[in-house]
């Protein structure tokens, strides 16, 4: 019975086991393919913001119309090669929708594009801008809003399909756990109940009780019949005496109360300094300053794009110019502590090791929701409760100066990274 309860305990955890590693897989693997669709999508976006532009450059005085009409083509084919991997790739029925809106809106704006093209060639530019900036342009927008919105669908259907696959694994694990607590009380033996020895009585007789009567309390000698040296003797030699029981002053100065892991007064003056502030060219030196506040060798400041899909790197320190320019955006979706805490809310840590630095992810939380992450690369213990502490102080004061970046900032961050 007992090899029988124990083989059946060592299959349960093992099922539970494969169950959850076979669960971890499937969600990596949709985290991989979830990314590659962020990728395409984003890349899409360019074009579909570099087209719109390159159309109104038909009607710009002294440039080449020929040039501007091959480049419009070859962002449209690059548009139309992207909406085909998108929906290669779309692991949600959900964003299948919206990219045949935007395959829709490509077609409407080749439409359009043609019209214009004809006016420009028959050298009406009157007419040929009120197509680009009006049919033209609605359907570019088009093209921009059916990304977003796919790329939306991906996310909560990712959010969902992880949250699912980690009730599957507790309950895997919560199964497992309660079979083996079962099996170990069946295995256990009953403890056996032994009889509680009789308690014996003092036999006190009444000579007993006599002599207690008799005796009585003891009689102080009187102080005159004392014997000085019975007195000295017992000053000397009594074991409770206060003498005896003095304690003696230890030597050697006392230690020295351990050094704060915040620098509070530093800490203080970049709040104080972040609420002044009215200039963001002064960012990055107050950011200095909370990385020094901090301990950390690093400070990034990332913040959520229009969509809520990525998050966007707006001010940095202790970084290079070359790994500051490598960043790109971050997937809210990732495994890292960075996207966890702006999905969660809550702030993540990440351990130092001996070849690593520890790292503290923390939120930066408004009235309508998360607005970005502060993450800062720490030297020493990231989960010491006084850093933690700073960390979130620092990044409640973000929040209140930072917001989510504006549409014409995104415009600008695709025309620079055109």
């Amino acid at each position: 019975m007992r090899i029988t309860l124990m083989l059946l305990t060592i299959a349960a955890i093992g099922t539970a086991a494969y169950f959850s590693w076979t669960i971890h897989l499937s969600s990596r693997a949709d985290h991989e393919v979830a990314a590659t669709f962020d990728q395409t999508r984003i890349a899409a976006l360019r074009d579909a913001y570099e087209l719109r532009s390159t159309q109104q450059a038909y009607v710009a005085a002294g440039q080449n119309e020929a040039f501007w009409f091959g480049k419009v083509s070859e962002l449209v084919e690059s548009l139309r090669a992207a909406t085909t991997a998108l929906r290669s790739a779309a692991i949600s029925p959900a964003a299948l929708a919206p990219l045949d809106e935007a395959a829709a809106a490509i077609d409407e704006f080749e439409q359009a594009d043609r019209r214009a093209r004809s006016y420009v060639s028959g050298g009406q530019k009157l007419l040929a801008s009120d197509v680009i900036f009006s049919a033209g342009l609605e359907a570019a927008t088009g093209i921009t809003a059916a990304l977003e919105k796919a790329g939306s669908a991906l996310t909560e259907s990712s959010r969902a399909a992880e949250a699912e696959g980690m009730r599957r694994q507790a309950m895997a694990i919560a199964g497992a756990a309660a079979f083996a607590m079962l099996t170990l009380l069946l295995l256990t033996p009953a403890a056996a109940e032994t009889p509680a020895a009789p308690v014996q009585e003092p036999a006190f007789g009444a000579d007993t009780l006599r002599l207690r009567e008799e005796v009585g309390p003891p009689q102080r000698r009187p102080a005159a019949n004392r014997d000085p040296r019975d007195v000295q003797r017992r000053k000397v030699t009594a074991p409770g005496s206060s003498a005896a029981s003095t304690p003696q002053p230890r030597s050697g100065p006392p230690p020295a109360p351990a050094p704060p892991s915040v620098e509070l007064q530093g800490l203080a003056a970049v709040c104080t300094d972040l609420a002044r502030l009215s200039d963001t060219s002064l960012l990055p030196g107050i950011l200095e300053r909370a990385a020094v506040a901090l301990d950390a060798s690093g400070l990034v400041l990332w913040i959520a794009d229009q969509g809520g899909a990525a998050l966007v790197p707006i001010a940095t320190h202790g970084y290079p110019a070359s790994v500051v320019s490598r960043m790109g955006t971050l997937p809210v979706v990732g495994q890292n502590a960075t996207a966890a805490a702006f999905r969660t809310g809550l702030l993540q840590t990440v351990s130092a090791s001996a070849s690593s630095n520890g790292a503290i992810a923390a939120p930066l939380l408004a009235a309508a929701g998360c607005r970005g992450v502060m993450a800062a690369e720490v030297r020493r213990d990231a989960e010491n409760p006084a850093r933690l502490a700073a960390a979130s102080i620092l990044a409640a004061q973000l929040a209140a100066l930072l917001g989510p970046p504006s549409s014409e900032a995104a415009d600008d961050r695709s025309t620079a990274a055109r």
